[in-house]
């Protein structure tokens, strides 16, 4: 008998969450959408039911935490998985440019509010007495420091070092990381065109674009999605 699976995917508007959501909802998987809007791609097939979206803000973490995520999944499920994807690159600049306010912005987007959602589904996992699987969406820069993205460095190492712990806490809990690599995004293209002063590894991000490195987004979810049997 197949797994019913409740999976949850953040960021799906665009690049490659939008993928990811895509590819399972043509799959019936009836995944939920967790962020700030749906793709208007997507908006019909939450009509039709083949998805849920959950209307969240990760840069208010009040709000976020005032979410009702549990009643967004089904009561019964062999499995929870989050593919925690959301993520923001700004605020670009050198640190001693960047103002406070974008700087706990970004910790609050690709740190805190996976932790906030981790939480919450732990706390729904074990209420129903199923498993709870995380697969964290990572980059090379949470292992490497970049001079003009301090703020997405540290912030991306400090959401693999709390699912790290969270990993210890529960042994049960499944936890992978999982780096996509440079892929042809929104993003990149922010990167692409930021200042140089700003950024003084610009022409590296211009280099993947000119030396064709950049992978489509759908192929790269596709391999993920394949990887975690969830298609």
């Amino acid at each position: 008998m197949d797994q019913q699976r409740a999976i949850i995917v953040t960021g799906a508007s665009r690049g490659l969450g939008f993928e990811l959501l895509d590819l399972l909802v043509a799959a019936g998987a009836k995944p939920i959408a967790l962020g700030r809007r749906l793709d208007p791609r997507h908006e019909a097939a939450a009509a039709r039911n083949a998805c849920i979206f959950v209307a969240a803000d990760f840069s208010v973490l009040p709000r976020l935490e005032q979410i009702d995520l549990a009643s967004a999944l089904p009561q019964t499920t062999d499995e929870i998985v989050l593919i925690s994807n959301a993520g923001s690159v700004e605020p670009i600049g050198t640190l001693g440019a960047i103002d406070s306010a974008s700087l706990a912005a970004a910790f609050a987007v690709n740190a805190l509010t996976p932790a906030i959602l981790a939480r919450k589904l732990l706390a729904a996992a074990d209420s129903r007495l199923t498993r709870l699987r995380i697969l964290n969406i990572s980059t090379g820069a949470a292992r490497r420091p970049l001079p003009g993205l301090a703020a997405y460095c540290a912030s991306k190492a400090a959401a693999a070092m709390i699912f790290d712990c969270l990993a210890i806490e529960r042994p049960d809990v499944a936890i992978e990381h999982i780096d996509p690599g440079v892929l042809d995004t929104d993003m990149q293209s922010m990167l692409r065109s930021a200042d140089d002063q700003a950024l003084p590894v610009r022409q590296m991000f211009a280099s993947f674009e000119t030396e064709a490195k950049l992978r489509h987004p759908r192929d790269v979810a596709r391999e993920i999605l394949a990887r975690a049997s969830l298609l």
